[in-house]
């Protein structure tokens, strides 16, 4: 019997679940974003995501907690842009 390797999951590829998901459902905190794409360290994917050209709108919701006598501001994430591609401007011959 031969054992399946596990492919690994690239940043790339967690990032492209979590805009899936943001597109959908906007203004989603990282626990919902976490739970729905299960893309391992969710604070490093949503970090990384501007760098790789997505554009990633930050923004705080209150929530009630300690049984609705208190709230509390949790931080929300919504997709603004996904990455375009670049026209190649140095054709090589």
């Amino acid at each position: 019997m031969v054992a399946n390797k596990p492919q690994t999951d690239t940043r790339p590829a967690q990032a492209e679940r979590v805009a899936d998901f943001l597109e959908l459902h906007p203004d989603s905190t990282a626990k919902e974003i976490d739970a729905a794409c299960d893309a391992g360290c969710m604070s490093k994917v949503l970090s990384d995501m501007p760098r790789m050209g997505y554009g990633v709108r930050k923004a705080w919701r209150s929530v009630t907690c300690a049984s609705g006598h208190h709230t509390r501001s949790v931080r929300t994430y919504a997709l603004m842009h996904r990455p375009t591609t670049q026209p190649d401007l140095f054709r090589t011959a």
